[in-house]
């Protein structure tokens, strides 16, 4: 019997991937895991190496980030009243609602994959933004309601080493198909079924009692997110880790915009070798969410595995900077785009290759403890409000960083420079955390 109060449904403790209390939820979310990315890198790779026109006056430095931003937006400005819709009414019935949403949306996409209409998918990708920001804070709350504290690591892990598995696959069918003849209807079709899938696991979820039914619900998203923040600047305690996942998301989110570009553009290579380098990094991520999930309980970590993030961060930094000195490879040839066997003949690639996996290994145990933090550490009557607003920074953060990438393509600085971003922030979290480690003794104050 799982020990936590609040659970609502009388079930035994079983592995976590047998339980009601995890295993529907964590199909749910990695089935629209794979639709989120699946769509956006489709979308991503008609504009990259498609030739389809989309705000064509721009450079594709400019023209990726701003077809991210189309995600991003409706996320932010909805996600602080989903945070507070999760605390006033059963999250059950709302995981239903969303994969309802799901199933809408999907038929929408089809039709524009059907009609090869980029302005269709990029209306289909805007209300994906909008249903995640509905699901993002319900999922975060509904963890620690359903499982109990020593559940947390594990079950984040898992949900985060599987996503980026399944991010991988839709990122990789999203730019696979999306260019060939009948690619589009195959992928359209993929995602209605996995909408389907969702939906059905959504309605096999345990009912979640919220605790605040009689919350008054603010309608404002200027008011709504003000409010959130106000709320999580109040527990720090939970800040801190929020802002930790808010820089895992940044620099996630500066890789995955600056490499389509960077290889194509500056690599010169086809689009074959940004699928070669997505899968060495999310294989790499998946490795480093896994090996957490299995020591992250360990007492050498210190409270809530405080030490293993250090070390995550401190793996972050080191690798990055790897991959910002090392020679990059380069296809020198007469071809517009190289082959991947030109790839993998250059002497440059297996160092490139090393310090991707590795700053990717080392990102997955760093996020998965964080994730934890912030899921146990939050009051249940306010927690997906708490939730709603540390998706609140992620965005804030994800957009910040993608804004600068624009800025850093206007400014025509040198290809390598979103990397060195990536270099500067994690040196200063590795600093801060150094300073958590060492001057911070009792468990409260971790």
């Amino acid at each position: 019997m799982a020990k936590n109060k609040i659970m609502t449904v009388d079930t035994k403790r079983r592995p976590l991937l047998l339980s009601r209390r995890f295993a529907p939820l964590f199909v749910l979310f990695q089935t629209g895991t794979f639709n989120d990315n699946a769509l956006k890198n489709a979308l991503i790779g008609m504009i990259t190496f498609g030739g389809v026109a989309f705000m064509s006056d721009l450079p594709s430095m400019i023209r990726v980030p701003m077809a991210a931003l189309i995600f991003t937006g409706p996320f932010l400005i909805l996600c602080a009243i989903a945070g507070q819709i999760a605390d006033k009414i059963d999250r059950g019935v709302i995981f239903r609602w969303v994969k309802r949403a799901e199933v809408g949306i999907m038929i929408i996409a089809a039709i524009g994959f059907l009609l090869k209409d980029v302005r269709i998918l990029a209306v289909a990708l805007g209300l994906m933004g909008a249903q995640s920001a509905f699901f993002s804070p319900t999922k975060n709350a509904v963890l620690p309601q359903w499982l109990d504290s020593d559940e947390l690591i594990r079950a984040n892990g898992l949900m985060s080493g599987v996503q980026f598995a399944v991010l991988l696959i839709g990122t990789i069918l999203g730019l696979k198909l999306v260019t060939s003849e009948t690619g589009p209807i195959i992928l359209a079709s993929i995602m209605f079924v996995l909408a389907i899938i969702g939906w059905f696991s959504a309605e096999a979820c345990p009912p979640a009692k919220p605790p605040s039914p009689d919350l008054k619900i603010d309608y404002n998203p200027i008011t709504a997110i003000a409010a959130v923040l106000r709320k999580i600047l109040a527990h720090p305690d939970v800040l801190r880790p929020w802002l930790g996942i808010a820089w895992f998301y940044a620099l996630s989110t500066i890789f995955i915009t600056a490499f389509p570009d960077f290889i194509a553009t500056q690599m010169r290579y086809e689009s074959n070798v940004l699928q070669i380098v997505l899968v060495i990094s999310t294989v790499a991520i998946l490795s480093g969410s896994l090996l957490t999930t299995a020591v992250g309980n360990m007492k050498v970590w210190g409270p809530e595995a405080i030490r293993l993030v250090m070390v995550g961060i401190f793996g972050i930094t080191g690798f990055s900077l790897l991959l910002y000195l090392a020679p990059e490879p380069q296809y020198t040839g007469e071809l517009d785009f190289g082959p991947v066997s030109e790839f993998l003949k250059d002497p440059n690639t297996p160092l490139f290759l090393i310090a991707l996996a590795g700053t990717s290994m080392f990102n997955g145990m760093f996020v998965v403890p964080l994730q934890a933090m912030a899921q146990r550490r939050a009051h249940p009557r306010i927690r997906a409000q708490l939730m709603s607003a540390g998706a609140v920074l992620i965005n804030f953060s994800v957009n910040i960083v993608t804004f600068g990438l624009i800025g850093l393509a206007v400014l025509k600085m040198p290809a390598k420079a979103p990397f060195l971003m990536v270099v500067i922030g994690s040196a200063s979290v590795s600093i801060y955390a150094i300073w958590r480690v060492f001057h911070l003794q009792s468990r409260k104050q971790y």
